[in-house]
């Protein structure tokens, strides 16, 4: 009985001794660490979604920031294309200018901008040549035929009983063209025969532009601008006594 019972209980306890080997030998350290790390490194629900929040947020700021940086853009383009539409029209109507300003010869057979430009420059220069050859013909004449700026006519000492006194004739080129006759006169009380005068000039093919007559220091003076189809045949020292001569006939009277 008793060889039995210590053999029973021998058996039971080196089974029980099995079993727990049996439980740590099943246990692996390579499971052990990663359910460590898997511990360690949980990361709490609340933490995922914060973070899924911030990166929705940067996604949407980077859409934004793109669309507004398209925007720019393509008003950079409008502005770029509405100044390069108003200089076009600018220069269009400075090259149209030009065109009505050049004679037909110079225009005539050529369409192009440039060809308009290059006949711009030439006639540009041709003019130069032409005022500088006038101003050499207006230097020879006015050495060759030096006109006297104005005739004087009276008594000896400028005053006469009767009539006009002191009287000064002076014709003169004009700038733009014709001549000016003045006419510095002490009246003393007549009435200057200007209308005879004015006649006289239209029946020679001189037509009048103007007449100025101003009064200072108990004189007149007459300013007559005139003009005549052709300038060169008039000569002004003839002209000048003409009128001379229209103002002594009404001094006999």
């Amino acid at each position: 009985m008793f060889s039995l019972q210590a053999s029973d209980d021998l058996l039971i306890q080196i089974l029980s001794n099995s079993c727990q080997q049996s439980k740590n030998i099943s246990q692996d350290p390579v499971m052990d660490f990663a359910s460590m790390e898997t511990t360690r490194t949980h990361i709490p629900p609340n933490i995922n979604s914060q973070k899924k929040r911030i990166s929705k947020r940067k996604l949407n700021t980077n859409n934004e920031d793109g669309i507004a940086s398209d925007d720019r853009f393509k008003l950079r383009k409008i502005i770029h294309r509405d100044i390069e539409r108003q200089r076009r029209q600018e220069m269009a109507a400075l090259y149209s200018s030009l065109r009505s300003l050049l004679p037909l010869q110079y225009v005539k057979g050529k369409r192009s901008v440039s060809d308009h430009m290059h006949e711009a420059v030439n006639y540009i220069k041709e003019m130069q040549g032409n005022i500088k050859e006038l101003e050499k013909q207006r230097d020879l004449l006015m050495k060759s035929s030096p006109l006297p700026n104005s005739i004087r006519h009276g008594t000896e000492n400028g005053s006469t009983d009767s009539g006009f006194t002191d009287c000064t004739v002076t014709v003169s080129p004009c700038l733009q063209g014709g001549v000016q006759i003045s006419i510095s006169v002490d009246c003393k009380g007549k009435i200057f025969p200007l209308s005879r005068i004015l006649g006289e000039l239209l029946k020679q093919g001189i037509n009048m532009v103007s007449c100025v007559s101003v009064k200072a220091d108990q004189r007149s003076l007459y300013t007559i601008h005139t003009e005549a189809c052709d300038m060169n045949n008039i000569d002004h020292l003839a002209l000048q006594q003409k009128v001379i001569d229209m103002i002594n006939l009404d001094l006999q009277f």
